[in-house]
């Protein structure tokens, strides 16, 4: 069978780990086979996903479009989702979300937890949009916060989490990693581009209710680019942080994308309301203005305040059913497919 995931240009460690957690789940069972495909960890159920002849779904969400026409027909063999708001959205019952897969990190001797008395330090792990117009290394220095880059190498960023005291996650599997090393999180919110379904979908699991702390922007040019992503349908954030609300704003949204006169309608509003005004203030600044002030300044105070929170963790006893739950269902495949 063949493995599916989303692969970003500049690399998100998050979407990267799938490369090969699952071969260490499950030995031997991938290659270029793609009658049989195995979708992994991420927001990856759309409309995006090639056809084969069976598919497997291993907790992956949805959060940004609609399933394959064929979604739920017998060539779908879905193992579970991510959680109950991309159950609900697909129309599938309770049983069918568990958690994140990447809580099985727990079960691999390479990722054990670290003792508390051997970790040390606070770690910031921002989404890796927030780098296209941030200063968050900058930030991170006068706030004496570590930054961990999220496009660089999965083993990497993870055993950051790992020997860490405190990881301060705007990105959603910095949170769901740390959890899984069983290291205390804060989730904190760059922009409005942090989804908020996504972030619930996965909390609602572990029994946490999602409160970010709003760290705000960096930048002027970060600020432009969250003030007008929802101009063209890329703000994921629901204020009001009501379940009912998320699945709303995500319907509306993706309904909104599929109007034939949308494609344009970005390419426009993107040009005249975040690369012009962005190119403009390129040049002021090489002139010496500096617009970043305020923003910067406000970062680094918020950042501060946010590695001074004790942190969250699921508890024991509901992580570890949770990762109790995923290992049947491996158990189920390999038993269902080690012969195909």
């Amino acid at each position: 069978m063949k493995l599916y995931y989303y692969e970003s240009k500049e690399g998100n460690f998050g979407d990267d780990l799938n490369r090969w957690l699952w071969d260490s789940i499950f030995p031997g069972f991938f290659d270029s086979d793609e009658n049989i495909r195995f979708s992994g960890i991420g927001t990856i159920i759309n409309t995006s996903m090639p056809k084969a002849k069976k598919w497997i779904v291993f907790s992956s969400g949805i959060g940004y479009g609609y399933p394959p026409e064929s979604f739920g027909s017998d060539c779908w063999d879905i193992a579970s989702v991510r959680g109950p708001l991309s159950a609900k959205v697909l129309k599938l019952g309770k049983d069918k979300f568990i958690t994140d897969g990447a809580a099985l990190l727990a079960t691999l001797p390479e990722f054990s937890a670290v003792p508390e008395n051997e970790r040390s330090g606070v770690i910031f792990i921002p989404h890796h949009k927030a780098l296209e117009t941030g200063k968050w290394l900058d930030v991170c220095k006068k706030a004496n916060v570590e930054f961990v880059d999220p496009r660089l190498d999965a083993k990497y960023v993870i055993n950051k989490i790992r020997h860490s005291k405190l990881v301060l996650a705007d990105a959603m599997h910095a949170a769901i990693i740390a959890d899984s090393m069983r290291v205390p999180w804060v989730p904190l919110r760059t922009s409005k581009e942090i989804n908020t379904f996504k972030w619930m979908d996965w909390t609602n699991t572990i029994n946490i209710e999602y409160k970010p702390i709003n760290l705000g922007v960096s930048t002027f040019k970060e600020w432009i680019r969250s003030s007008t992503l929802c101009l063209y349908g890329e703000q994921y954030y629901v204020p009001s942080l009501n379940e009912n609300a998320c699945i709303k704003h995500f319907e509306r949204n993706r309904n909104l994308k599929q109007k034939k006169w949308w494609r344009n309608y970005v390419r426009i509003i993107r040009l005249s309301c975040y690369k012009i005004p962005v190119k403009v203030l390129c040049l002021l600044e090489k002139v010496n203005i500096n617009f970043d002030y305020f923003f910067f300044k406000n970062a680094v105070k918020n950042l501060k305040q946010a590695s001074k929170q004790n942190g969250l963790l699921s508890d024991d006893t509901v992580f570890y059913g949770n990762v109790g739950r995923l290992k049947d269902n491996v158990e189920m495949i390999k038993h269902q497919y080690s012969a195909k």
